[in-house]
């Protein structure tokens, strides 16, 4: 049987390594055509997210630099999504179109190279553009008229994943997950990155602060002893916590 440590490991190197087929075939087997129109949206593909709630609200990703947030909720935000429409007609062919669409995440360095592979085949394999409207831009999408065509795109998709998706060991943020339970999970991995970026800002902002309280202490009688004192134990204070997160 495997200790808990392992299990974990496991779960945080995608353990799901395929997408949900008969959910996906279900769903879109499911979408009739009717006079009215009828739609379906799948997300397919998600990357860890953690969440920063406020008072009135939340954001993701990071916090607003302006509001102090409550707590950080752990989650997950989709990258690849599924699109179909059917469509009725009376003396025409039925409508049956389906997309592919994404919006893959951004990588933070140039090693990052998880995305690669998939955002170049993916650009090549599109045969379909939404126009730029406003502030939006152009959307690239691969449209398909059965679901035996998607899976097609799908397999290929899963494999390249498989293959080149896999810095599980760093934790990459473009690292994808076919399960959307498994990328909530790791959300927890995102969360302590982000509590030890903090811990460090704010040890370099107080050692700035440090020093300029010393300069001013040598350039003046005024005793400045407490303030060093307190801003020493704050020091101290991050450092324990950054420790503590790790």
């Amino acid at each position: 049987m495997k200790n808990l440590t392992e299990y974990i490991l496991e779960f945080k190197q995608r353990k799901t390594k395929t997408f949900d087929y008969w959910k996906i075939e279900k769903a879109i087997k499911d979408c009739k055509p009717t006079f009215l129109g009828k739609n379906v949206c799948i997300d397919i593909l998600w990357v860890p997210q953690i969440y920063f709630i406020y008072d009135k609200g939340w954001c993701a990703g990071k916090p607003n630099d302006d509001k102090k947030y409550n707590g950080i909720k752990l989650g997950e935000t989709a990258v690849l999504f599924l699109d179909f429409f059917a469509e009725k007609k009376l003396f025409k062919k039925d409508i049956f179109k389906g997309y592919i669409s994404w919006i893959l995440p951004d990588k933070i360095n140039d090693d990052d190279t998880n995305c690669d592979e998939l955002e170049s085949y993916l650009n090549k394999m599109s045969n379909y553009e939404v126009p730029a409207q406003g502030s939006w831009p152009a959307q690239k999408k691969i449209q398909v008229e059965s679901y035996e065509e998607l899976e097609k795109y799908l397999k290929e998709i899963e494999k390249i994943i498989n293959t080149h998706n896999t810095k599980c060991d760093t934790n990459e943020p473009t690292y994808l997950y076919f399960d959307k339970a498994e990328a909530s999970f790791n959300a927890k991995y995102k969360k302590t990155q982000y509590e030890l970026l903090s811990c460090e800002e704010e040890i370099v902002k107080l050692n700035k602060q440090l020093e300029d309280i010393k300069k001013a202490a040598s350039a003046s009688d005024t005793d400045l002893t407490a303030l060093l004192d307190a801003t020493e134990e704050k020091i101290q204070y991050f450092k324990k916590k950054k420790d503590s997160i790790k």
